[in-house]
């Protein structure tokens, strides 16, 4: 039987991954309308796919993350319910539960989505073209809110410290992306105004054949 505090610890890092991603879509999609503007010029159907890609993918992530605890007695989920139903302080117990309630009352929101256009493609809504998952800005505040408070009570009672599940990224993710992006169009447009200065560039390419 795996130890309360390797199972906290691997539940926290699912959480990490998961609130990584929507930094990744925040940063590529909702810091301001130039940006977007941008990410269309430059690779328009791309960066547009990327966006239905990030989202499909991190309403499956929340929804993982606050399944049930087992579908059948031989399968257990790593989920916030399985964490809920290990050994725990009265107290904990209470703050964990109130944060789950929360994060159950958001996954209400966004599971026919995954059930039914994410995880599998039901015939009726995919023909319907039914709009599935809709929740406001304000529903997943909420939903992080208590996801933190969450892990915060129950890596504090397992391990002796909250958690923060909102890690930074790595140096040069997509703020580097954006800043070669922008340079790039800047390029460009300098290879418009001047031809001559492509000759004498195409040379130094570092990446002419990747």
């Amino acid at each position: 039987m795996t130890d309360r505090r390797t199972i906290v610890e691997v539940f926290c890092e699912e959480c990490v991954w998961a609130r990584a991603v929507r930094n990744h879509f925040e940063a590529l999609y909702e810091r301001s309308e130039r940006r977007r503007e941008l990410l269309s010029e430059v690779a328009n159907t791309f960066f547009g796919d990327l966006n239905i890609i990030l989202i499909d993918y991190l309403l499956l992530q929340l929804c993982k993350l606050t399944d049930p605890a087992g579908s059948r007695p031989d399968r257990t989920n790593l989920t916030t319910n399985y964490i809920l139903g290990l050994e725990w302080s009265s107290e904990t117990r209470e703050a964990l539960a109130c944060a789950n309630a929360e994060l159950l009352a958001f996954r209400s929101k966004i599971v026919d989505a995954r059930r039914k256009l994410i995880a599998h493609l039901d015939v009726n809504a995919r023909l319907a073209s039914t709009g599935l998952g809709s929740f406001s800005e304000d529903d997943e505040v909420a939903f992080w809110s208590a996801l933190q408070d969450f892990v915060n009570a129950a890596h504090s009672e397992a391990i002796g410290e909250p958690f923060e599940i909102d890690a930074s990224m790595p140096a040069g993710d997509v703020e580097n992306l954006v800043h070669s992006l922008k340079e790039a169009v800047d390029y460009s447009d300098i290879i418009e105004d001047d031809p001559r200065f492509l000759r004498t560039r195409a040379h130094a390419m570092r990446y002419k054949d990747a």
